[in-house]
């Protein structure tokens, strides 16, 4: 099992070229990147870059390394192409890079469908297979896309390898992944629960399974993946079992601007009622509600924490995403017959020892303890770091984990390449 020092980053200076693996990771508003260097099995980050603001009058630059973090603001829009053109000719200068120093480049993309179920390496015809899935993630995959076909314009002879955020989420059973409508329509338009955040739940095994050994194997988990998106996962021997996004990421928990669980009929009631089509009532599902529509005010939780002492409104925001957390939380111990370990991660999983606090308080009659200092020690861990902030005596124990979606891309893209 290849090992990850997430300690320090080193300088490029220190390592041969033909040793290092580049991390894309393209979005709908931003891009970010990461270049790790690969030393024996072991992975060492070299840079992190994120380029915020995409399309937006003043993106935003940020490239963290061993000499501390940069941060430049631009003043014209930049898409995606040019985004990622801007952050190579950075690097290159600043760092002199050279694709001809990797090994190999591994890209996040959102939506495999049914299609890709596993990591795969791509060439043209994957790419024009991939083309035809941007219907099921229009805003992701299109985004994806364009990363890839530019990376291959900048360094067509650099082996890449598309990595799936839905492929985690294959092994679901028929009874969590199909929706009770009619099966010619679900087959026909490939209409299922997919569920996302594949990447992360993926880390998240495997670093849990290292942490406890042997004893993982057959462990029941359940996965809290909480940040602008959130879902929860239950997994039993390494398998996803079930999870809360469905046929897109707006299914499950509440989120920071996505209402999640709905009832389907409010999207006709307010198209009829509101003379508004049904992409402009999706809009707003997807953007201007969940924590930000119930408070009036903020998407950012901890702003929301800090308001709720006296603003009513961001104080239901709050309880109804721990409500609606805990409520799928229960559903998942059932599923599972009771659970060996819970784990959070994401922004607010990583962060919040308040937002862990309210939901696990709810589940002490099932014999759940944390570990009160454990808790409020659990922040701002390091990429790969695992806290448990369960009392020894809990019936389950619970950890922040701190997800690493890039390195599991890096290992992945080490793995398709050299198989064999």
């Amino acid at each position: 099992m290849s090992t990850y020092k997430s300690s320090r980053y080193i300088p490029f200076d220190q390592r041969k070229d033909d040793s290092k693996i580049l991390i894309v990771n393209c979005g709908s508003s931003s891009i970010k990147l990461t270049i790790f260097d690969i030393d024996n099995g072991t992975f060492t980050r070299q840079l992190d870059a994120h380029l915020k603001g995409i399309n937006s009058q003043q993106p935003t630059l940020e490239i963290t390394y061993s000499g501390g973090q940069e941060s430049t603001v631009f003043t014209k829009k930049i898409g995606i192409a040019e985004g990622l053109q801007l952050i190579f000719d950075v690097i290159k200068r600043k760092f002199d890079f050279s694709f001809s120093s990797l090994l190999g480049i591994g890209h996040r993309f959102v939506h495999g469908g049914n299609r890709y179920l596993s990591s795969t390496r791509i060439d043209q015809t994957v790419i024009t297979e991939l083309e035809t899935l941007s219907s099921l993630a229009p805003l992701h995959n299109d985004a994806c896309l364009i990363g890839i076909k530019e990376c291959f314009n900048l360094a067509k002879f650099t082996p890449q390898v598309a990595v799936f955020d839905t492929a985690f989420h294959n092994s679901l059973p028929a009874v969590a992944s199909n929706y009770a409508i009619a099966m010619d329509i679900a087959s026909q338009h490939e209409i299922k629960r997919y569920g996302f955040h594949g990447i992360s739940n993926a880390f998240l095994w495997n670093t849990y399974e290292n942490h406890v050994g042997q004893d993982a194997q057959n462990s029941k988990i359940i996965t809290f993946h909480l940040g602008n998106g959130c879902s929860i996962t239950a997994i039993q021997g390494g398998l996803s079992v079930d999870t809360s996004m469905g046929f897109t990421p707006a299914e499950g928990l509440v989120m920071a601007t996505r209402a999640g669980d709905i009832d389907a009929a409010v999207v006709e009631f307010l198209c009829l009622h509101d003379k508004k089509s049904p992409s402009e009532i999706m809009e707003q599902l997807n953007f201007q509600s969940g924590l930000l529509g119930i408070s009036g005010v903020s998407s950012d939780m901890k702003t929301l924490l800090a308001l709720s002492i006296d603003n009513e409104r961001a104080r239901l925001a709050v309880d109804m995403f721990c409500y609606r957390a805990l409520k799928y939380l229960g559903a998942y111990m059932t599923i599972l017959s009771g659970a060996d370990a819970i784990i959070f991660s994401g922004g607010i999983g990583e962060n919040s020892p308040m937002i862990r606090d309210l939901i696990m308080r709810k589940m002490e009659w099932y014999g759940s303890q944390m570990d009160s200092e454990a808790n409020q020690q659990a922040v701002g861990l390091s990429p790969g770091a695992v806290q448990r902030i369960s009392t020894s005596s809990s019936t389950v124990a619970i950890y922040v984990i701190a997800s690493d979606e890039n390195l599991f891309i890096a290992r992945e893209v080490q793995r398709i390449l050299f198989a064999g």
